[in-house]
């Protein structure tokens, strides 16, 4: 693979791979700091790619396990859920707020699951790959995927049925 086909498989990659980083470090500078090392990563095995059946689940679990290295880490920092951004006109100020206050609920929930779990969630429901690419990304069986992710909406579902 040479210089130019690598930028264009990365040009492709990086925003998947940026937004799956940032779920984790919940931090732009950090995300960013995973995504380069994992391209670093992947341009030194440039060579090794072409045999892999899916590159991008190959860089998705790259990220995976650099993200899960940075939450190992003692100088892990934590910060407050992504905002959301919702435009002005559609909904009142009240409406605006009791959105904010439910997602940042639900983001709070989804980070107290089994890493496991927040990660198949994350896929699924976040970033939308298909349970296959999950399977493959995450080096488990789709039946696991499946059931992780019947759990993880589960006790989102019973702890928001509670409040």
């Amino acid at each position: 693979m040479d210089k130019t086909e690598f930028n264009q498989l990365m040009a492709h990659l990086r925003p998947k791979l940026y937004r799956f980083a940032l779920t984790f470090t919940k931090r732009a500078d950090e995300a960013e700091d995973v995504v380069q090392d994992v391209g670093i990563k992947l341009w030194e095995r440039r060579e090794e790619l072409k045999a892999l059946r899916s590159v991008e689940a190959y860089a998705i679990s790259a990220v995976r396990n650099r993200c899960l290295d940075y939450a190992r880490s003692p100088h892990r920092r934590t910060d407050e859920l992504m905002e959301i951004h919702v435009a002005a006109d559609e909904q009142t100020p009240h409406e605006r707020l009791e959105q904010t206050d439910m997602v940042a609920f639900v983001g709070r929930l989804i980070e107290k699951l089994p890493e496991q779990q927040k990660m198949v969630m994350r896929l699924r429901d976040v970033e939308g790959y298909e349970l296959d690419e999950i399977a493959e990304m995450l080096e488990m069986n789709e039946g696991t995927v499946r059931a992780n992710l019947s759990r993880a909406r589960q006790k989102i579902r019973d702890e928001l049925l509670k409040q």
